[in-house]
This record gives structure tokens, sequence and C-alpha cells, in this order.
């Protein structure tokens, strides 16, 4: 994968992750009640991560611009498939399955939370997979 491709599958990823938080900071706050301290601080936070979202957009938009001129130019360096194709970096799998490693270690047994952390587990040990046996075809 180009450095091009993997900026973007990253930029992609992490504007997902912000975008995940941001809904997540908004229902929180939609369910506190007026006068709590913690109302303010929510919209702290969600003002912070909504300007992570608007600088990573405009990171996007500037490699999209840039992965477009490789491929018009036929660059080797072009990505040759979409940004849910590109195979994130082998560091940031592991850490997403030690995360789900973890919440399934602190959630309980049978719970909601515990199925979706070993669903978590079992996708990003196959994705891990997929990626170390890529990383070894191109070795």
């Amino acid at each position: 994968m180009s450095d091009s491709a993997g900026a973007l599958r990253a930029t992609s990823d992490a504007l997902l992750d912000d975008l995940d938080a941001l809904q997540a900071l908004e229902q929180e706050k939609r369910s506190i009640e007026p006068g709590d301290p913690r109302l303010t601080v929510v919209a702290d936070q969600i003002a912070q991560v909504a300007a992570r979202v608007l600088g990573a957009s405009v990171r996007q938009r500037t490699l999209t611009e840039r992965v477009n001129h490789l491929v018009a130019a036929g660059s080797p360096d072009a990505p040759d498939a979409p940004i849910e194709e590109m195979p994130r970096e082998m560091r940031l799998i592991l850490a997403d399955w030690r995360d789900a490693e973890r919440r399934a270690s602190l959630s309980a047994p049978g719970s909601a939370d515990a199925v979706a952390a070993a669903a978590d587990i079992d996708r990003l040990r196959e994705e891990y997979r997929r990626a170390f046996e890529e990383a070894r075809e191109r070795d």
C-alpha cells in the first residue's frame, strides 16, 4: 500500500472514530439535566472532537486530491482500491484488538458488551491475519 493510500485510510479511520465519539457525547449531553455542571464539561468535549473532525476532513480533502492526481498520472504509488478495502496498519489492528480483549475482560459474561467485544475480537483477529499474510507476501 502506498503512503498516500495508508494516510487516506488512517485519516478516514480517525474521522469515523471521532464521528462515533461525537455521536456518543451528544447522546450523553441530551440526557444531562439543565444546571448540571457536567453539561458544560460534555459540551466542551463535543467542541474538541468537532474541531478534530473539521481538521481531519480538511486533511482528507487534501489527500483525496493527491490520490486522484496519482491515479490520473498513472503513478505506481496510486491506490487501486476504495478506502474500505485498503488494509489498516497492523499496529492499529493490534491496538484495537487489545482494546476489545480489555472490554471483554471487564464485561459481565453474556452481557451485550461481552457479546460485542467477542465479535470485535473475532473480527480483529481475522483482520490481523489477513494483514499479516499480505505483509508476508510483499516481503
